[in-house]
């Protein structure tokens, strides 16, 4: 089933809020991130999270259609991103393989935020980010949000 762009987009900024609110702690200064935790604790986190949804209620992660709509809205966001030519260049030389390794890493994250059975191993998100030298700027920040 193919997504709507507007849907796609949705599920994509809903994803990534998800994930700024779970991967920074948001105090009033933004700045302090959580601490990395290790791929057990990760996996224990996300059991104790899932264990806790008692209320009856469908977790985001169910909501947001499971593992394949979150890989679909991933897959249609990255070859727009990719192939972005404002973003495109943090990208550049990253082959197939490396490509493919960012994509399950960004799934992973995703499914893991949603609260899925999913367990993201990779870099924080401060780590992955130090050598952008400031960050995004305005123009790159909107061509990413914008990318459909």
């Amino acid at each position: 089933m193919k997504l709507s762009k507007s849907l796609a987009m949705l599920l994509t900024l809903i994803c990534m809020t998800v994930i700024v609110v779970t991967t920074f702690r948001l105090s009033p200064s933004f700045a302090r991130s959580t601490p990395a935790m290790s791929a057990q604790e990760s996996a224990e986190k996300v059991t104790t999270d899932l264990i806790a949804q008692g209320d009856g209620r469908p977790s985001l992660y169910n909501r947001l259609g499971g593992y394949n709509a979150i890989a679909a809205v991933i897959d249609d966001s990255a070859t727009f991103i990719f192939a972005d030519p404002v973003i495109g260049k943090y990208f550049i030389g990253l082959g197939t393989n490396s490509q493919q390794r960012l994509r399950q890493l960004l799934v992973d994250q995703f499914c893991q935020a949603a609260g899925g059975p999913c367990v993201y191993t990779g870099r924080t998100m401060k780590l992955s980010h130090s050598g952008m030298d400031g960050g995004l700027t305005d123009i790159e920040f909107n061509a990413f949000a914008n990318d459909k």
